[in-house]
């Protein structure tokens, strides 16, 4: 693509390409500092009674909030109330989601002192029975227990789902989706079978006494071991079978691999939530697993709930338990006695793990039901109010060291107090949690976080054109940075700075991932620095998507200031069989061709702000129309009108006969002039007809007017 000519300004300015992973993050900004110098700790804390209800009437005087046992005094407090559940139509009459905006921004603010929820469906760790069992109570959950702006993740642990959508707009994209997830685990029908724990206890740590019970139950089942040892022995120092060592070890592999598919998702979940502010919950919906401490992410998610202030709630989709699988009818030999009751053991040793999670981060498992749905009720009835209390402690060291706290009711009798339980103090010698290879913690976690980051103001648009291949169509998505607030420094008369982005674009239903990324180095002139400041500095991409619904996000990093931005930006690529025409370009600037001449196609933009006095220009193309079968060449004619907001017409120009190129081709380019136009909305609606098959589309494509720049000082 030729760039436009706002861009070929910028080629001096703009160099280099790096993958923004390989480049070092800057240095973290200080938090901000209270008159004390010291940082505030923010705590969520939801107060319940006796049937689990919330408390909603309690004050500030009602609650005392203690740091390694010394009382703090509370210097923020507030409350936040869900607002009353909507009355639900069925979804035969629920109303179609409103269409998604041309432009996307992340200057709108949307509000973080709400619920934010994240449920990891954990396909990885449920059967098909049990996951159909935990659709159907996500499901009710959406409908029912979500609120007008709640924030709410729909993740699957095995990849194939990672979808943020605002209540109550996105409840049915929401429940779309969640009807594409299955259960991943097949039922154990195999007589060698050996649960997780037991693999982990043998392979990791060589538990004579495990070795022994699975040996006894294999031998018992007619398997042939090795050492053929009796069945009842009992002897801790038992000598080792290969029969049951090297099945230990293929069983405890593919556990450590769907736990760390597990673990990892929850610990990108976790991270993300780190910019949100307000009570947030991770719902780990899953039949389980071990506490295997040869994985380290479990201590990094328990560290990271912490520090990002999460509560992890643990539905076990076996529901009530009935006989252990050894004594189902798969196993017609009756264990040996001895092994009985480890047999109704194993249950809670294959939950231990995410039990575990649960109750470290302050949250609490839902087990032994049937009815998940209640379970889930309960996670939402205990976050629809919470109190967000802040204090300054009192110990000031700098040191890092983990910091316990405990919130108290008083005056207050048989209530129950769910608030984090501690943070990590900050520190100026240690050093950060090392990162994964290949990855930059800061942008895995904006781009998995539900919020969008506003230090860097954003646009972003797409334009989807002409069909490469079967199914796949030429996507151009456009993104533009306020240079505003990039830190840049003056040095040789030109503002300096870097600006490391990721653009990536995500079907909704499945599919590819797309994405791009460069570090752009900025030398700007003065009178370039002044254009952009009004126009932005312009990104595009060039993708070949097929067809579908998409989500694109593009994380920004100023490298000097540290300062990020994200933007998100849903978007259609339509069936391109019938009649279409392409995404219209709005722009009032020409692209260039390489001799530095103007060429024949509008610069792309996301801005739809243009200034009044000024000229605006608009161009499509025309696809799929029917041809002449003598002379092969399509009939389609276009006209347009342009209203303000307020109904007005600024100008109107009737249908004419689109010219087509000696192959066929049809492109259209309109003029506008805005002198007449006063600042305000505007709305440009064009129709297109085939004049051969009798279709025919209407395009709304709305921008805005703005009063003219004011001019510079006399002499500038």
């Amino acid at each position: 693509m030729k760039l436009p000519a706002l861009s070929l300004a910028l080629v001096a300015a703009l160099g280099g390409s790096a993958d923004p992973q390989e480049v070092p993050a800057p240095a973290t900004p200080k938090p901000p500092a209270f008159p004390a110098q010291v940082e505030q700790v923010t705590v969520d804390v939801v107060v319940t009674d006796g049937k689990g209800q919330p408390v909603a009437d309690l004050t500030r005087d009602n609650l005392e909030v203690y740091e390694d046992g010394v009382r703090q005094a509370i210097a923020s407090f507030d409350v936040f109330r869900a607002p009353a559940a909507p009355a639900v139509p069925p979804p035969s009459e629920a109303p179609s989601p409103p269409p998604p905006p041309p432009v996307s921004v992340n200057t709108e603010g949307a509000a973080q002192g709400g619920r934010t929820f994240v449920i990891v469906f954990d396909d990885v760790h449920l059967r098909a029975r049990t996951a159909q069992q935990a659709k159907a109570a996500v499901a009710e959950f959406l409908r029912k227990e979500t609120r007008e702006g709640d924030r709410v993740t729909l993740l699957a642990t095995g990849g194939s789902v990672w979808w943020t959508a605002r209540m109550e707009a996105g409840r049915e994209e929401l429940l779309a989706l969640l009807k594409r997830l299955e259960g991943r685990i097949m039922p154990e029908t195999r007589r060698d079978w050996m649960s997780d724990y037991e693999a982990m206890r043998i392979h990791v740590f060589r538990d004579n006494m495990i070795i022994d019970r699975v040996q006894r139950r294999f031998e018992t089942y007619g398997i042939q071991t090795v050492t053929e040892q009796s069945q009842h022995v009992r002897d801790l120092m038992a000598v080792e079978d290969p029969v049951v060592t090297s099945r230990a070890a293929e069983v405890y592999f593919e556990a450590a691999a769907r736990n760390h598919l597990t673990l990892g998702a929850m610990e990108r979940a976790v991270n993300s939530l780190a910019p949100a502010r307000g009570r947030k919950s991770v719902v780990l919906v899953s039949e389980g697993f071990v506490y295997d401490t040869q994985l380290p992410e479990f201590k990094r998610i328990v560290d990271a709930s912490r520090r990002v202030n999460a509560a992890i709630y643990f539905v076990n989709g076996r529901g009530l338990e009935g006989l252990p699988d050894a004594l189902t009818a798969e196993y017609s030999t009756i264990l040996p006695a001895e092994d009985l009751g480890f047999a109704f053991a194993q249950t809670m040793e294959m939950t231990e793990g995410s039990e575990g999670l649960a109750a470290d981060s302050g949250g609490f498992t839902v087990r032994n039901s049937n009815d998940l749905t209640a379970g889930l009720k309960r996670i939402s009835d205990e976050t629809r109010v919470y109190y967000l209390i802040g204090y300054n402690p009192t110990n000031t060291a700098r040191d890092g060291a983990f910091r316990k706290i405990e919130v108290k009711v008083r005056g207050r009798r048989g209530l129950e107090v769910r608030a984090r339980k501690g943070y990590y103090a900050p520190s100026d010698t240690a050093a950060a949690p090392a990162a994964r290879p290949g990855t930059d913690p800061a942008f895995q976690a904006a781009l998995d976080s539900p919020y969008e980051l506003e230090d860097v103001p954003l646009r972003m648009t797409h334009y989807v054109r002409d069909e490469t291949s079967l199914d796949r169509a030429r996507v151009f998505l456009a993104a533009e940075v306020d240079v505003r607030r990039l830190g840049l420094q003056e040095k040789d008369g030109k503002g300096q700075g870097a600006l490391q982005y990721l653009m990536v674009a995500v079907q909704r239903d499945g599919g590819p991932y797309f994405r791009a990324d460069q570090t752009l180095e900025l030398a700007l002139p003065p009178e370039v620095r002044e254009q952009l400041s009004r126009s932005w500095l312009p990104i595009v991409h060039e993708f070949e998507l097929p067809t579908g619904r998409y989500r694109a996000k593009m994380v920004v990093r100023d490298k000097t200031s540290g300062r990020m931005g994200t933007v998100i930006h849903d978007f259609v690529v339509p069936d391109l069989k019938p009649f279409r025409v392409s995404t219209p370009v709005l722009s009032d600037v020409r692209e260039v061709t390489e001799a530095g001449t103007p060429g024949d196609r509008l610069a792309i933009l996301a801005r739809r702000d243009f200034p009044q006095g000024g000229s605006l220009f608009c161009q499509f193309e025309v696809y799929r129309a029917v041809r002449e079968e003598t002379s092969g060449m399509p009939r389609v004619s276009m006209g347009y009108e342009v209203r303000r907001s307020d109904g007005a017409l600024l100008t109107r120009d009737a249908p004419t006969l689109i010219r087509p190129a000696p192959d066929g081709a049809l492109s259209r380019m309109i003029g506008l002039s805005l002198e007449s136009a006063t600042p305000g909305d505007y709305d440009l609606v064009m129709r297109v007809k085939d004049e051969f098959s009798g279709k025919a589309l209407e395009l709304h494509e709305p921008f805005h007017v703005s009063s003219p720049p004011s001019p510079g000082p006399a002499g500038g």
